[in-house]
């Protein structure tokens, strides 16, 4: 395996802490994030995991998700991101399996336990590249020996309602609808809708729709679109407020994401 380029941080926060992760969160890397405490969830495409101490999440590049807090309580854990490109055979765990399905890996106690060393270690040496590596690929083994569970999807998670919007939203995602619309199709009131959208993934229907249109318009982009084309096929009809709100939620124009993703 090639040198591997990886991030590691820990964090002890809560919902109100400016830099927790319930947003809409994507990069062109693979990502881990691992539990230690804390009354949470986490959306990864349509799926919702249930996360406890030891639970594990891997993603993959432009694999959509976020953590949802069901409370205040702390919230701690870590989590490492790291370029895959060219690595892809490697990291099996990461790509043989359809995007928003078994992202969840649940260590017991032991390995957990080991898992965190592994963890600490990486953060306590910033410096020696071959211990670094040694380290990360120690880490992907804890992994691999992980229960792999799958997700979670009843009514007490993901209300059938949001289900049927997430669906419909995917499948009419380029044609210009209101809430009228999106509701009916999943036999409920708008404020129904919007009630349980807020209570299993912390979003509003159409806030969650705009992130899905932002985030198709960077696979249109990815795979050699024009900035306009990629807009339109997305969903968005105004192309200035397309860039704007591309920025806003990337920190980048769709031109600038082009000319750092598409060298």
């Amino acid at each position: 395996m090639s040198k591997v380029d990886f991030s590691i941080s820990y964090a002890e926060i809560d919902s109100d802490s400016p830099i927790n992760q319930n947003e809409a969160h994507i990069h062109k890397a693979c990502e881990i994030y691992l539990n230690l405490s804390g009354d949470v969830s986490f959306a990864v495409e349509n799926h919702i995991y249930p996360i406890s101490r030891g639970s594990v999440i891997i993603t993959r590049p432009f694999e959509y998700h976020h953590c949802i807090y069901h409370s205040n309580q702390p919230h701690r854990h870590f989590w490492i991101t790291f370029s895959a490109e060219r690595k892809e055979d490697f990291l099996k765990i990461f790509f043989d399996r359809e995007k928003g399905k078994n992202n969840l890996i649940i260590l017991d106690e032991n390995q957990l336990n080991e898992c965190c060393l592994v963890l600490n270690g990486l953060l306590e040496n910033k410096t020696d590249s071959l211990s670094r590596r040694i380290l990360f690929l120690k880490l992907l083994h804890i992994l691999r020996n992980g229960r792999s569970s799958g997700s979670i999807d009843n009514t007490d998670k993901m209300p059938q309602a949001v289900a049927l919007a997430l669906h419909y939203m995917e499948n009419h995602l380029a044609e210009d609808f209101d809430i009228k619309t999106l509701s009916a199709a999943c036999n409920v009131s708008p404020n129904t809708l919007e009630r349980h959208f807020k209570e299993a993934l912390g979003i509003t229907p159409f806030a969650m729709l705009r992130k899905k249109r932002l985030l198709a318009s960077m696979e249109f982009l990815i795979d050699g679109e024009s900035i306009t084309a990629a807009a339109l096929k997305s969903g968005f009809s105004d192309y200035s407020n397309y860039i704007q709100l591309f920025r806003k939620q990337f920190g980048l124009t769709p031109l600038q994401y082009k000319k750092k993703y598409l060298r």
